[in-house]
């Protein structure tokens, strides 16, 4: 497994490579997770256990850059979670074709509650899951692509 961790501002790169995380930012994360995958750092934070740690590149990437984004390729899930709102309309269609393109057949494509890829994308299906929903990239034996 590998796991691709990416932004656009270098200091946003930095700090997630340290792996620490208060309250507020694991305020979803059920406890189970927090002890499974995290280690406690103060009595109010938790860092990121090093074995899952070691399995996760960070890295500083500009989603609307082409040939950066070509080197993005074979993921099983993209969570993009309130990127997307700050981008026009083109700019916006142009990533997610790129994420669309990037993603394995089957693949997830996670978005912010607050956006959507309504007039971006046709390609991709809406799935509801529990408490969200994603978009998935039809596999080639669903004949829906």
């Amino acid at each position: 497994m590998e796991i691709i961790a990416t932004d656009l501002n270098d200091n946003s790169v930095e700090i997630a490579k340290v792996g620490i995380y208060g309250d507020y930012a694991l305020r979803f994360t059920p406890d189970y997770f927090k002890r499974k995958y995290f280690s406690t750092v103060d009595d109010k934070k938790l860092q990121v256990q090093p074995e899952v740690k070691k399995l996760i590149t960070f890295s500083r990437l500009n989603l609307q850059d082409d040939s950066s984004m070509l080197f993005m390729k074979r993921m099983d899930l993209v969570f993009c979670c309130n990127v997307l709102i700050y981008f026009d309309g083109a700019s916006k269609a142009k990533v997610i074709n790129h994420f669309f393109d990037n993603l394995n057949f089957g693949g997830y494509f996670f978005l912010g509650s607050s956006e959507s890829l309504m007039k971006a994308n046709e390609q991709f299906r809406l799935i509801h899951f529990p408490g969200t929903i994603a978009y998935w990239k039809p596999s080639l034996s669903s004949g829906k692509l």
